[in-house]
């Protein structure tokens, strides 16, 4: 079964206070995105198809950064659309119908080779594989001035990639974008599937701050 990863990379960081879009921000002398596409590729191997899904004004500063680091290893690049939900549906389009599709984000350069290999293992089982880590703070739910304390024990923090049926994805994005889709897991419930979790990686970091580029930064000092 074919093996499809969207990696979307449609927004500019503007968290980050940098210059450069956050994909692009290099660590060990590598675009952040060049990591995560790597990690892909020791999990997957080299036929892996992947959609790259970039804002429309970051094609030229792309395009760049492979004549400087050589080719990041997409085998198509698409525009990005006004929310993650468009971004998505934008790759989906370039995709056939047939086969399994993992949606990442470009700022996850650290989702371990056997998580990976658990979202497709477990998406060609069931159509769907979710990965997620226990909550390690308290959270309490707010409502105006009060709030209650939530049971964290059962619930879960959510991350990517999330696999899917890929017939099955582009026909839950064919029914339109709604405001309280947060992620393709939604998307997909939506349309009626259920989701199916699997274990994540607390180190499986989105890095969308000053503050998550010094543990980047750790982590890869470290290997």
């Amino acid at each position: 079964m074919k093996q499809h990863v969207i990696i979307v990379a449609g927004g500019t960081g503007t968290r980050m206070r940098q210059s450069v879009a956050k994909q692009f921000i290099e660590l060990k002398g590598l675009p952040l995105m060049w990591w995560t596409l790597r990690r892909f590729r020791e999990a997957l191997g080299d036929d892996l198809d992947v959609t790259l899904v970039l804002f429309p004004g970051l094609f030229e500063a792309f395009e760049s950064l492979e004549k400087k680091h050589g080719p990041a290893g997409v085998s198509r690049v698409v525009a990005g659309g006004e929310e993650r939900w468009h971004s998505v549906a934008n790759g989906l389009r370039a995709l056939p119908d047939d086969g399994l599709v993992a949606v990442h984000d470009a700022v996850r350069p650290f989702a371990s080779v056997e998580t990976i290999c658990r979202c497709f293992e477990g998406a060609k089982i069931q159509g769907s594989a979710v990965p997620t880590v226990p909550l390690k703070d308290s959270v309490r739910q707010v409502d105006g001035a009060v709030s209650q304390a939530l049971d964290r024990s059962s619930l879960r923090a959510v991350q990517t990639p999330q696999c899917f049926d890929l017939k099955g994805l582009k026909a839950a994005y064919a029914a339109g974008f709604k405001p309280e889709f947060t992620d393709d897991a939604s998307v997909y419930e939506h349309a009626g599937h259920p989701i199916y979790l699997v274990e994540g990686d607390l180190e499986n970091i989105k890095i969308t701050t000053p503050e998550d580029l010094l543990v980047a930064r750790a982590f890869l000092d470290r290997d």
